[in-house]
């Protein structure tokens, strides 16, 4: 896609204005060190210095006066501010180095503004910004279309069984979507149901189990910590499955319902059991992406940290996978599975980008005898990161006396 066919409308601390043109750019800092009687010289690269961008705003019509009073007024506010990039999108902490104005004879009733601004936060490269943070926001959406999908596939199967079947009384069905519902629903506080009928209107009954599993499922209440948190996320998922056990027994060696015949109790036990694994496993892929979009924002976790969350997600929307080619019809079951790969995938590549965007993860030798806070002022000149390489070194048996030789896991940088 062309630049052009993904422009933002432009701004800065909120007032927004048209752009005629940009100019971004980003320099190198380097030393020389040259010799006597030696052609050429040794360059050492010092890092990259700050992005500088250079916008060329223009204010015309009527009232070009007040839309320019009101962008110079926020120009000469003191200190950095957000600034929306028309390309490169949201640049949080744009620090203005100078602006000019001009008028000019033949263009009545407008200005022109040239502003250039410089990037306060440290190590933002182009296109990257926000990459990781955006590939997390999209894992839930696939998990949307898997659970309208088999909330659909779900009110099928028992729309047929009441219709064939109009005076039975299907005990053993209510029974499989009201225990499952009534069991997580005492667990969790805040929660209100449709409290429908839930032979009459199956896809409420999947929209409730839905609404119980956000509240199930949510990380942010699940420990003091990401990673506390996802371990108790794990827990959960173990507790929404076991709710939906005796549906999954009966299920076990039913054949699969074939749209346009008539389906039987257990069959559409087994969509319920189904229905459940789908909404359960989705929810744990939204928890991830709740981590993975926090973890892309303030690293905390070490890449086999990100590695487990992602390969626990992957897994349960495996089953959920599983659980549906065995009950539904091919073109039912794909109509399900397709969303639920899309969300692993997204999954993956998520967790990839946070991983991908952050140093080399290395093997360092320690030279220096001493404590995690030496080594990080060793390496990197900021005591601070002792946590980090704790973190990333969670099995050290004495932190405070490592030894000279000893191979320790540390960023490259």
């Amino acid at each position: 896609m062309a630049w052009e066919q993904s422009l933002l409308e432009a701004s800065f601390r909120g007032v927004v204005f048209d752009v005629l043109a940009t100019t971004d750019a980003r320099e190198r800092s380097t030393v020389e060190h040259a010799y006597p009687y030696l052609d050429g010289a040794d360059v050492e690269d010092l890092g990259a210095g700050a992005r500088t961008v250079s916008l060329e705003a223009i204010f015309f019509g009527d009232d070009y006066e007040e839309q320019l009073q009101g962008f110079l007024a926020v120009l000469d506010e003191a200190g950095a501010g957000e600034l929306i990039h028309p390309v490169f999108g949201s640049i949080e902490r744009a620090q203005l180095k100078r602006y000019s104005i001009e008028h000019h004879a033949d263009d009545v009733d407008a200005a022109r503004v040239r502003v250039e601004f410089v990037e306060a936060i440290p190590g933002q490269p182009f296109f990257s910004r926000g990459l990781a943070s955006l590939q997390a926001q999209a894992i839930g959406a696939p998990g949307e279309l898997g659970r309208s999908a088999v909330s659909e596939a779900l009110g099928k199967v028992v729309d047929t069984l009441r219709s064939l079947n109009p005076l039975k009384p299907l005990d053993d069905l209510r029974q499989a979507m009201l225990g499952p519902l009534v069991s997580l629903a005492s667990q969790v506080s805040g929660v209100v149901t449709s409290g429908l009928d839930v032979l009459a209107v199956p896809r409420a009954w999947a929209a409730d189990l839905s609404t119980i599993a956000d509240a199930f499922f949510d990380l942010s209440a699940s420990g003091s910590s990401l990673m506390t948190g996802w371990r108790s996320i794990e827990s959960q998922w173990t507790t929404f499955r076991d709710a939906f056990a005796e549906s999954a027994e009966v299920a076990t060696g039913v054949t699969t319902w074939l749209p346009g015949s008539a389906p039987s109790e257990p069959q559409a036990i087994a969509a319920v059991a189904a229905t459940g694994s789908v909404t359960g496993a989705t929810h744990v892929a939204l928890a991830a992406s709740d981590l993975l979009q926090a973890e892309a924002v303030t690293p905390t976790l070490s890449p086999p940290e990100i590695e487990e969350v992602a390969n626990a997600a992957r897994t349960a929307l495996d089953v959920a996978i599983e659980d549906c080619r065995r009950t539904f019809a091919l073109e039912t079951a794909r109509a399900i599975a397709e969303p639920l790969r899309t969300q692993a995938l997204a999954v993956q590549s998520a967790a990839q980008a946070i991983i991908e965007a952050r140093p080399p993860l290395l093997l360092r030798t320690v030279e220096v005898t001493g404590n995690l806070r030496l080594q990080a002022h060793h390496w990197y000149a900021d005591h601070a990161r002792a946590p980090e390489l704790a973190r990333l070194n969670p099995t050290l048996r004495l932190p405070n006396a490592l030894q000279a030789g000893e191979a320790i896991h540390a960023f490259a940088r």
